[in-house]
């Protein structure tokens, strides 16, 4: 009788099979992203940090370290990663870069739209509360573009998201794409790479299994479509985005 391990493992080598829009690819989200324990200790954390109203400068320090460590609990959690980097480099400080060169990290790109030979993540994190401006974008697409060439994805952690896309609480469709939305349609026009957006909602959802596939899918799957409204919440399982006569039938 093999063991459960060897299970998944000939779960996720068969997925190879698969074609990387096949729905089938949902159903191994909960086996790729399995979350650390201790990711929920360190969310718990990072909320009660986020309800200082008026934080020091040591606690904004310490929410920014408390946010990299979830970044790193969260990419540990990948099913088929093999490296781990955060260094300063000649022209760049890297706060994340992972890879995989195990098999099991084919999946995980195929998931994510990505090329292998282009499997690289680069993860920024970024604890401010104000929303992530377009220099930023540009900066990690610059990075993608001219330095680390290997990087098929792009995602920034941040708490409120990036300038110029739809507002989480709005129910009205944006017409227009600006600043780091405009940015990100442009970029991935032209190189065919993603560079995603989470918010504090987004993390707050890691502690679960298959959640940041989820995530991340979803997000990647709206770049490509330009719907203009925010991304649904996780435990939506199906995305509904439709007229009110078809909508009155789901």
């Amino acid at each position: 009788m093999p063991s459960q391990e060897e299970l998944v493992n000939t779960i996720i080598k068969a997925s190879e099979l698969l074609d990387s829009n096949s729905s089938a690819l949902e159903k191994l989200a909960s086996y790729l992203y399995i979350a650390d324990p201790r990711i929920h200790n360190y969310l718990n954390k990072f909320n009660q940090l986020l309800k200082i109203e008026s934080p020091k400068s040591s606690q904004l320090q310490e929410r920014g370290k408390i946010l990299e460590q979830i970044v790193y609990l969260v990419f540990n959690s990948f099913k088929g990663i093999t490296s781990f980097k955060s260094f300063q480099s000649a022209s760049s400080q890297y706060d994340l870069i992972v890879s995989g060169d195990d098999v099991n990290w084919h999946p995980v790109c195929k998931h994510l739209y990505m090329d292998i030979s282009q499997r690289d993540i680069i993860i920024e994190a970024k604890a401010k509360n104000s929303k992530l401006p377009d220099k930023d974008f540009a900066r990690l697409c610059s990075i993608m573009h001219e330095n680390i060439t290997g990087a098929g994805l792009g995602i920034f952690f941040t708490l409120k998201g990036a300038t110029g896309f739809p507002d989480r609480n709005s129910s009205s469709r944006q017409r227009k794409i600006s600043d780091c939305r405009l940015r990100q349609a442009l970029f991935q026009a032209k190189t065919g790479k993603h560079i995603i957006v989470l918010d504090k909602e987004d993390i707050f959802e890691l502690g679960k299994n298959g959640t940041l596939l989820q995530i991340l899918t979803r997000k990647i799957r709206d770049l490509k479509e330009l719907s203009g409204l925010p991304t649904v919440p996780i435990e939506r399982f199906v995305e509904i985005d439709l007229p009110p006569h078809l909508e009155e039938l789901v």
